[in-house]
């Protein structure tokens, strides 16, 4: 458990600069300053020139036990050669009266501090044993012997102090920074990040971004359709913007054949010559770089007949110059995304161990007050039954509102397996009747572009489950990058007159206006609401699905993209 790997003992941290002591380093020096106090004792002795002959033995073992390079059963092995070492240069020079004696503080105290708590018992242990045998071979008195357990004692004392302060180490490798100190940096990074990110022209938002690059390719060259994709989590690239009109298929496997492949790998611009809406033209594809890892495309089709060497170089020079500010968005989103889900954690482990704890006790007490109760007043015992349905709902509600606080899009799952596995949950837990349509491209969306329309998805749910009354649930997913539709239907009992303390569809809009988009709330015939949520087009336009409110089933039919052809 605990082992030399432990370095780092303590942390100072201070106007952001920090200072670490090893435990090596603190070993070392309690080796030296108790070898300093041996041998002042030693030239205070009766006989200092006996004291000062044997602590030559003294000296030795400090310098073989201070060797960096012993570490676990060796380090304890060593510390035990320690302290029979010092016990026997204790009985050539004195005996009870030696001034060597204190030295067996150095090597239990090094022993536990780098190996915890065995090491605080074996050399002390030892050494005890090899003075426990001197007195009784040589009879040296109850003087020797009372002399010895003190100080056999006392190098245990210091063995434990030193294995309880190796318990409060935190266990680093030799090479990782103090958790004080990472925490010190992150603490000056964002310190910078807040004033540097009110004078940005343009904000931190990769969307915004990424489409004002794609306006200024277009400002200056002219093309019918553009996008930009960047590789987010799970080594995969994400459409985060696009411009133009019908985009055409595109082959985007970096890890392939083909123009994306080679612009990624080259870090170079690629131009291909192909058939653009059945007339020649021409593409290219721009690599987004910073310093030397490539982290997006950008493709651009045009209906020139072909984009010249100039023009592309031009182009790329155009985007190299937008890849800071795009990979800069990119990473302050994603910490951004990383300090939402540990919030949504922490406020799932709040509501778990605090409010839903105690109603689940109430329950219990509800319980025992109905049983005595119904041996008195049948009319009480009724109210306290309902008390307690009550009561279970509103766990079960809890239950439910902790899931969602935890339900996060997985890197690799994507939106439909989330979506998926809290819909199942939904109709495990309530009695609807819920019908699932999936249908997911091989690309992805952006995770946050992803995380918001689960949590619009989950609001929209939850309504219906609360407040439609309803017996069927539909919910209907269509995947195909950059574009996107979400549905949400029930059979319940239509939309009514809001409440004033209800934000529901409040939050969904704003989730919605996020991801720049609109929610859509109405009547579905011949009862019930519809929430639908379309991405990559205007709401309500033509990216519409047949309706399979009355044909519930289960698709997941991937729609591969074709390969951008190269000359």
């Amino acid at each position: 458990m605990f082992s030399a790997a432990r370095e780092r003992v303590s942390t100072f941290v201070s106007n952001g600069r920090s200072t670490s002591w090893t435990a090596r380093e603190v070993s070392t020096s309690v080796h030296v300053l108790v070898l300093l106090l041996t041998l002042i004792l030693a030239g205070l002795s009766d006989d200092p020139k006996t004291a000062f002959t044997w602590s030559i033995v003294v000296v030795v073992a400090a310098l073989v036990g201070t060797v960096p390079q012993w570490n676990g059963n060796a380090l304890r092995l060593v510390s035990v050669l320690e302290s029979l070492a010092c016990v026997w240069a204790v009985l050539q020079s004195g005996g009870a009266s030696s001034p060597l004696f204190p030295y067996l503080l150095a090597p239990a105290f090094s022993a536990a501090l780098l190996t915890g708590l065995p090491g605080a018992l074996l050399g002390p242990g030892f050494a005890g044993l090899a003075l426990v045998v001197a007195g009784k071979v040589e009879d040296r008195g109850a003087t020797f012997a009372a002399a010895s357990a003190q100080w056999v004692l006392l190098s245990v004392a210091a063995g434990l102090v030193a294995a309880w302060i190796g318990r409060l180490l935190v266990p680093t490798d030799g090479a990782a920074e103090p958790v004080e100190a990472s925490y010190a940096a992150a603490y000056r990074l964002l310190a910078q990040l807040r004033p540097v990110a009110r004078q940005l022209s343009v904000g931190l938002d990769p969307v915004t971004i990424a489409e004002g690059l794609l306006q200024t390719l277009r400002s200056e060259y002219e093309f019918e359709s553009g996008a930009v994709m960047v590789r987010t989590g799970g080594s995969r690239l994400v459409p985060l913007a696009h411009l133009g009109g019908s985009r055409e298929d595109w082959d985007i496997d970096v890890t392939g054949d083909g123009p994306w492949a080679d612009a990624w790998l080259t870090q170079r611009e690629q131009r291909i010559t192909r058939q653009f809406s059945g007339a020649p033209g021409s593409a290219v594809v721009l690599p987004l770089v910073i310093g030397v890892r490539t982290f997006g495309l950008v493709g651009l089709e045009t209906a020139r007949r072909d984009v010249g060497v100039v023009d592309a170089a031009q182009m790329s020079q155009v985007a190299a110059e937008a890849a800071l500010r795009l990979e800069t968005a990119m990473l302050f989103d994603e910490v951004r995304g990383v300090a939402t889900a540990e919030e949504r954690r922490r406020l799932a482990r709040e509501i778990h161990d605090g409010i839903a704890q105690e109603l689940s006790y109430l329950g219990y007490v509800v319980d025992g007050l109905t049983a005595d109760a119904s041996k008195h007043d049948e009319g009480l015992t009724d109210e306290l039954r309902s008390l307690r349905r009550e009561i279970t709902r509103i766990v079960s509600e809890l239950r439910l509102s902790i899931f969602d606080l935890r339900s996060e899009v997985d890197t690799h799952g994507g939106l439909g397996a989330a979506l998926s596995e809290y819909v199942r949950s939904v109709g495990q837990q309530s009695e609807l009747t819920v019908h699932m349509s999936l249908d997911e491209a091989a690309t992805r969306l952006p995770a946050e572009t992803e995380a918001e329309l689960l949590r619009i998805a989950q609001e929209a749910i939850t309504n219906a489950r609360k407040h439609a009354e309803a017996a069927n649930l539909w919910v209907t997913l269509v995947v195909d990058p950059p574009s996107a539709l979400l549905r949400v239907e029930d059979d319940g009992r239509g939309l009514g007159t809001g409440r004033h303390d209800s934000f529901g569809l409040s939050i969904m809009r704003e989730r919605a206006s996020r991801l720049r988009t609109s929610v859509q709330v109405e009547p579905r015939e011949p009862r019930g609401t519809r929430v639908e949520v379309v991405l990559g087009g205007p709401t309500g336009s033509a990216t519409r699905l047949p309706d399979v409110s009355s044909q519930p089933h289960h698709t997941n039919s991937p729609q591969g993209l074709e390969e951008l052809p190269s000359t």
